[in-house]
C-alpha cells in the first residue's frame, strides 16, 4: 500500500506526529479493511481454522458481511474474544507447542493494524533482525553467520559463537515492557495480550506472552527484543551502523544476529562471550520479562559448529582454504525422512500416483529451502533412501503375489531423462529427486543492510531482486 511507504518515509525522517496521523488513517480506511480480510479469509494457511467462537468465512456473501461488520466498528469501541488454545508437536520432538488461535473477526483486526505498525518498525529495526519480516528469510540470517565466521578473504575476528536459548519467549514477554515500546494501538493491543485462553471449555487469564497463532504476535516479539544489536556498539554516535570488526572496547569484534527468538552472537574469545556478552544479554532479556534457558544455551567454537534455522554452521580448514560449511542438519535430515516414511506407511494401498503427488510438493519444499547450502551429498544420501522406501513400498504391496524384482522395476520405475530407476507411472509424472538440481546455479545474495520493501527509494532493488528468487 502506497500510505505504507509514506509512513516507513516519515519514520526515517523522525517526523512521528505524521506517522501516528498515517497510521490512524490507514486503520480506518476501506482498503486496508478488505485487504486483510481477503489475507486472512483467503490467503493465510489457517483461514479455515476458526476461534472461539467456531466461525470461518468460505464464500463471498460470508465475507461480505464481515466487511460490512468490521466497517461499522471503530477500534475505540472493539472488544476482542479469548483465544482458542491448541498444541501441536514440535519438529522431531516429543513435546507440543501451545498456539492461541483468535477468531477470525480479531485475526482482521489484528492485520489492520499490523499494517499500520509494521512499516514504522522495519524503519526501525536493526539490519541483523531477520525473522518474520518481508523481503527477509533464514538464508540471509545463515548467511551472516557465515560472513562473522569467515569472510570471503578467509580472515575472521569471530572464533566463538554463543549459541542462545530464550526459555518460553512468546509466553513470558512482560506486557506493560512490550506496550511502553508502541506508542500507538496501546488500548487493543493491550486487549490481544489480556484476552485470555479457552482449552477444553476453561478460562484461563494470561498475565504474560503473547499468543502464538496470532497474527501480529511475530511482530510483537520482535518488537520487544529490538535493541539487542545496539547492546554492543552498532550504532555510532553519527547514528551510521558499525560493523563488529570497526567497534571500539569490548564490543569489538561482537555480532549479534537474530531470527525471531532464535538468536547467535559472535565474538573473538570465550572469556569475552562469558564475562560480557551473557551479563548484558541477561539484563536485556529481563526488562521484557525473558530469560535464557540454561540447559539449551552453549558456547562452541566455530570448528565445532553449530545448528541455527535447521542449518549446520562451521569452519572447514583445508590446505589451501578456510571455508565456512552450510549444510542441512542431521536432525532435519531425520525429521525429513520420518516424514516420508510416515507418509508411506500411511498410504499402503494408494496408488503410485497418488504417491507421487503426495511426496512431490513435501520432497520440492525441502530441497528448495536448502538449494542455497553445500548440500550436493545430502541431496544424494536423501535421494538414495528415498529410493530404499519406496522400493520397500513396492515390495509390501505384492508380496501375497510373490511378484520379483524385475517385474516391480518394469512396473514402478523407468528412465526419465537422464535419470535411470525413477520412480514414476508416465515420463511426464515422475517423483522429484533433489540431486537433480544443479547446485552450482544457485549463489544466494544476503539482502542489503536495512532494506525495506516498504522503502520508496528501493523499487528497483526490490524488483530485481524479486526476479533473482
Amino acid at each position: 500500500m502506497r500510505i505504507q511507504k509514506r509512513i516507513f518515509r516519515a519514520t526515517r525522517e523522525g517526523n512521528f506526529k505524521q506517522v501516528k496521523k498515517l497510521q490512524k488513517l490507514l486503520s480506518g480506511s476501506r482498503e486496508a479493511i478488505l485487504l486483510s480480510i481477503r489475507r486472512v479469509t483467503q490467503i493465510n494457511r489457517g483461514r479455515f481454522t476458526s476461534g472461539v467462537d467456531g466461525k470461518v468465512y468460505r464464500t463471498n456473501e460470508e465475507r461480505e458481511m464481515l466487511a460490512c461488520e468490521i466497517l461499522n466498528t471503530k477500534l475505540k469501541v472493539y472488544r476482542c474474544a479469548p483465544v482458542r488454545r491448541v498444541r501441536i508437536p514440535k519438529p522431531g520432538k516429543m513435546e507440543k507447542r501451545p498456539l492461541g488461535i483468535p477468531t477470525i473477526r480479531d485475526r482482521v483486526f489484528q492485520m489492520i493494524v499490523k499494517l499500520a505498525l509494521e512499516p514504522e518498525w522495519e524503519a526501525k529495526f536493526e539490519r541483523n533482525s531477520y525473522g518474520f519480516r518481508p523481503g527477509r528469510r533464514c538464508m540471509d540470517a545463515v548467511t551472516q553467520i557465515r560472513i562473522n565466521i569467515v569472510d570471503r578473504k578467509g580472515y575472521t575476528s569471530s572464533s566463538w559463537i554463543l549459541d542462545a536459548d530464550i526459555s518460553k519467549c512468546f509466553d513470558s514477554i512482560d506486557h506493560e515492557a512490550l506496550l511502553q515500546k508502541i506508542p500507538v494501538f496501546t488500548s487493543i493491543i493491550r486487549q490481544w495480550l489480556k484476552a485470555g485462553v479457552v482449552e477444553f471449555g476453561q478460562y484461563y487469564m494470561t498475565k504474560a506472552g503473547t499468543p502464538q497463532g496470532g497474527i501480529i504476535s511475530p511482530l510483537l516479539a520482535n518488537i520487544a527484543l529490538d535493541g539487542m544489536e545496539r547492546l554492543f556498539g552498532s550504532i555510532r554516535s553519527s547514528g551510521k551502523y558499525a560493523v563488529p570488526s570497526q567497534r571500539r572496547g569490548n564490543d569489538k569484534g561482537i555480532g549479534v544476529i537474530r531470527y525471531a527468538d532464535d538468536f547467535v552472537i559472535t565474538a573473538p574469545t570465550r572469556e569475552r562471550i562469558v564475562n560480557y556478552v551473557i551479563p548484558k544479554i541477561r539484563d536485556f532479556l529481563g526488562s521484557v520479562g525473558l530469560t535464557l534457558s540454561g540447559a539449551k544455551t552453549r558456547i562452541v567454537h566455530r570448528d565445532e559448529g553449530l545448528d541455527f534455522l535447521g542449518f549446520t554452521i562451521r569452519e572447514f580448514v583445508g590446505k589451501r582454504v578456510r571455508a565456512c560449511l552450510v549444510q542441512p542438519s542431521k536432525v532435519r535430515i531425520a525429521y525429513h525422512l520420518n516424514r516420508v516414511k510416515s507418509l508411506l506407511d500411511e498410504n499402503k494401498q494408494a496408488t503410485q500416483a497418488e504417491i507421487i503427488d503426495m511426496l512431490n510438493p513435501i520432497l520440492r519444499g525441502w530441497a528448495s529451502y536448502y538449494k542455497y547450502a553445500n548440500s550436493k551429498k545430502v541431496f544424494s544420501y536423501v535421494d538414495y533412501r528415498m529410493w530404499v522406501m519406496l522400493w520397500q513400498w513396492c515390495r509390501r504391496r505384492h508380496e501375497r503375489e510373490g511378484k520379483g524384482a524385475r517385474w516391480i522395476v518394469s512396473k514402478y520405475f523407468r528412465r526419465v531423462r537422464t535419470r535411470y530407476w525413477t520412480f514414476a507411472d508416465a515420463p511426464e509424472h515422475a517423483l522429484f529427486y533433489a540431486g537433480d538440481m544443479k547446485l552450482s546455479m544457485f549463489r544466494y545474495v544476503k539482502v542489503k543492510g536495512e532494506a525495506s520493501p516498504f522503502d520508496p527509494e528501493l523499487n528497483e532493488y526490490w524488483f530485481k531482486r524479486q526476479k533473482m528468487e
